[in-house]
C-alpha cells in the first residue's frame, strides 16, 4: 500500500495519470503484480494524516516485489511522483504486509482487479480497461 500527499496544485487528472502509469507496469516484462487499486482517501474518520490518495497491489513473492522496485521504469515514475508530492518523500507512506505470515480470514474475499476510484464520479469503482 502506498499513500500520497499530493501538492494542492496537482490536479485529480494528474494524480490519476500517475496511478494509471503504475498500473500499466504489469505490461512490462519482468514486472508482475495483481489486484491493483487506487483512488482518493474517502474515509470519514479523519485519521488520514493529510494523505489524499493511495494505491495498492499484490505481489506473488518478495522477488516479484523486488523486481518491481528495481525496474528502471518504476524508478522513473517514482521520481516524477515524488516531485508531485508535498515535501517530496515526506509526502509518501509505503506500507507492505506479508500476507503469508498473517492469519487468513475464514471467509472468501472478493478479488478486484485493476480498478480505481475517480473522484469526479459517484464513488463507485470504475474499470480502467
Amino acid at each position: 500500500m502506498v499513500f500520497c500527499r499530493f501538492r494542492c496544485e496537482v490536479t485529480p487528472a494528474c494524480r490519476l495519470s500517475f496511478f494509471e502509469q503504475i498500473r500499466r507496469l504489469t505490461e512490462v516484462p519482468g514486472i508482475a503484480f495483481t489486484n491493483f487499486q487506487s483512488g482518493p482517501n474517502v474515509s470519514p474518520e479523519g485519521y488520514g494524516m493529510s494523505f489524499s490518495d493511495g494505491f495498492m497491489m499484490d505481489f506473488a513473492s518478495r522477488d516479484d516485489c523486488f523486481s518491481y522496485l528495481a525496474h528502471p521504469i518504476h524508478q522513473a515514475i517514482g521520481a516524477r511522483l515524488l516531485e508531485a508530492l508535498e515535501d517530496g518523500a515526506q509526502g509518501l507512506l509505503v506500507f507492505d504486509i506479508d500476507l503469508e505470515t498473517h492469519e487468513k480470514p475464514s471467509g472468501k474475499t472478493r478479488p478486484v482487479l485493476h480498478q480505481y476510484r475517480n473522484p469526479g464520479s459517484s464513488g463507485a469503482a470504475q474499470p480502467n480497461d
